[in-house]
């Protein structure tokens, strides 16, 4: 019961920090047109997976962001629409519309919460 309370308190701040990251996107996202000007192979796989952006920040410099190919693979030369934090510009994302009510970090902070409470209560009852 131990291991699921340490493996739950090694992974909360793991889930918190990403939990903090998509907040103050989501507080202080820009969205921006971005080019595609190429694809990203990754391992031995003769498919890309994610594509190289361009695109301007509000302040006119020129920013450079590997971004993942969902919802549908762009050509080079596409645009996209991509969000960035403003404190952090030069770090973006795919703009979807579609977006999970719940986020990645709040899957692994309510993991590893779970994860806490079934080893301190397993602990509890033996």
């Amino acid at each position: 019961m131990t291991g699921l309370i340490g493996i739950g308190v090694l992974l909360l701040p793991f889930g918190l920090r990403i939990w903090y990251v998509e907040r103050s996107l989501k507080r202080n996202g820009v969205r921006v047109v971005a080019r595609c000007i190429d694809r990203v192979y990754e391992g031995n796989s003769a498919d890309p997976k994610r594509v190289l952006c361009e695109y301007f920040a509000d302040d006119g410099s020129r920013m450079r962001w590997i971004v993942s190919g969902e919802p549908d693979f762009p050509e080079v030369g596409d645009r996209v629409e991509l969000i960035y934090d403003a404190h952090y510009p030069s770090q973006a994302e795919r703009w979807t519309e579609k977006r999970f009510p719940i986020t990645l970090g709040v899957g692994w902070t309510s993991l590893s919460v779970l994860l806490i409470a079934a080893g301190t209560l397993g602990a509890l009852l033996t």
